[in-house]
């Protein structure tokens, strides 16, 4: 059954969230060399712009599907698609760190309200399960394009010279098309039903921010500070509330009274397992990005707009992939995932190789990133699925809303941990490679470990064979 011109305009207008969600996700790792040195930034201060965006993203979308049953899944879309638009303009005009900080969580909560609405109108409107499929296929195609664009456009835009601090389009350029979808939005999309009465609380939402800003914040500002007790207080007493608040919400749901989670999802050992291997893999995904375009920029020589050529190279080897093994994962599970988690291993062992030279050769660069992108695109579309395959069909949104939740929270820790080792670690030499930083050498190296880590975690998984 094809799609009329009607239902190609309603997909489109509903892939515009996850679209510039997924763009300002990838812009910002390529032209954060250029913002640091404008504002004068510092090393901690670069964190904190990733981190805020997606952490404001993460703490909302758990309940943001029960808001939209709630209130309207059109109307959240507006407010959720108006808030990233006013953000953008925020950021797009800060002058200060404190402003640009207050317009990136903006953005990372307004795309936690529109994204979630997004995928739900779309399997609203479209009750034929083949054009349902479809219409997800086309979204997930966005989704996908969209992470190649951010990072070509990354480096393209702050490379600009008709324009002073140039770095600045990269969120100015969200203007048009947030306005252009907000009007779209109003137009052609019909309104849907409410339910009032779908539970719905926001202080659990915002317990849970403040509970991860609190063990975020000491592992971003701990090396910077040299570690003082009251920091370390701070982490311990955070991790503990934050484990109280889990037992909290788990006696809740025993109770059958309103809580944030489901926690009949973790009675399911394939969940569990997939779970802990997408916490401990996102920290790598995400780092990789911001490191590699520091170290190509500051240390290697490459513009802005070479290192977001470079990235879409790896975003082309991904999206391949992805096409390839989203018909592959059903039938062969996790030996997908355990392929493309060896095309990562052996990548990043030939990124010490790569960049020892002095010169970079931009083919040799060029194929290495692609090699990297077609493990990335192996591994991160498929290990949703595989986590999310053995769960109830009426269970499968909570199931998603809590994968995409640990999937934020772990970009984080990886942003805070792996990317920290990176900015405060010194020395011009890695063992063996002449011309490697330490800095690179083991913020790479703790990336391979991680990712050996998943390797183990999936492969604890059941087979096929024995499932059956």
């Amino acid at each position: 059954m094809r799609f009329q011109i009607k239902d190609l305009l309603h997909i489109s207008i509903l892939s515009t969230g996850i679209f510039l969600f997924v763009i300002d996700l990838f812009i910002i790792n390529v032209s954060l060399p250029t913002i640091q040195h404008s504002l004068s930034l510092s090393s901690s201060d670069t964190q904190w712009i990733l981190i805020l965006y997606i952490i404001g993203y993460a703490s909302i979308l758990i309940n943001a599907g029960n808001a939209g049953d709630y209130y309207g899944k059109k109307k959240l879309y507006l407010i959720g698609m108006t808030g990233f638009t006013i953000a953008s303009f925020v950021c797009g005009l800060s002058n200060n760190l404190s402003l640009l900080l207050i317009g990136r969580l903006l953005q990372g909560v307004s795309s936690g309200l529109m994204v979630p609405q997004g995928i739900a109108l779309i399997t609203l409107f479209f009750t034929d399960q083949e054009q349902k499929s479809r219409a997800l296929g086309i979204y997930g195609s966005i989704a996908g394009i969209a992470s190649v664009i951010g990072q070509l456009l990354g480096g393209v835009l702050p490379d600009q010279t008709w324009i002073n601090e140039s770095w600045r389009l990269i969120f100015l350029i969200n203007l048009p098309i947030g306005i252009l979808a907000c009007l779209a939005v109003r137009q052609y999309v019909p309104h849907d039903p409410t339910n009032s009465r779908t539970n719905i609380s926001f202080y659990p939402m915002l317990k849970l921010f403040v509970l991860l800003m609190g063990i975020i914040y000491p592992l971003i500002m701990g090396p910077e500070m040299g570690w003082p007790l009251w920091l370390l207080l701070l982490l311990s007493l955070a991790i503990i509330l934050l484990v109280i608040f889990l037992k909290t919400q788990r006696n809740l749901y025993q109770a059958k009274r309103p809580s944030i989670f489901n926690f009949s999802l973790f009675d399911n050992k394939v969940f569990n397992f997939g779970l802990a291997a997408a916490l401990v893999y996102y920290m790598v995904q995400d780092a990789y990005f911001i490191i590699n375009s520091n170290y190509l920029q500051n240390q290697k020589g490459y513009t802005s707009t070479m290192t977001g050529i470079a990235f879409v190279y790896q975003g082309i080897g991904y999206v391949l992939a992805s096409l390839v093994v989203s018909k592959l994962i059903q039938q062969n599970g996790k030996v997908v995932v355990l392929f493309g988690l060896g095309i990562m291993i052996i990548g990043l062992l030939f990124h010490f190789y790569t960049f020892d030279f002095m010169d970079l050769d931009n083919y040799h660069i060029h194929l290495l990133f692609f090699f990297y992108g077609i493990g990335c695109g192996s591994v991160l579309p498929s290990l949703m699925t595989l986590a999310l395959k053995d769960i109830n069909r009426e269970l499968s949104g909570v199931g998603s809303a809590i994968y995409l939740t640990v999937q934020q929270i772990s970009i984080c820790l990886g942003i805070a941990f792996i990317v920290g080792i990176y900015l405060r670690e010194e020395g011009t030499k890695f063992f063996i490679w002449e011309n490697i930083s330490t800095a690179y050498g083991y913020a790479n190296a703790m990336s391979i470990l991680l990712l050996i880590i998943v390797v183990c975690l999936i492969a604890c998984l059941p087979s096929r064979a024995k499932e059956r």
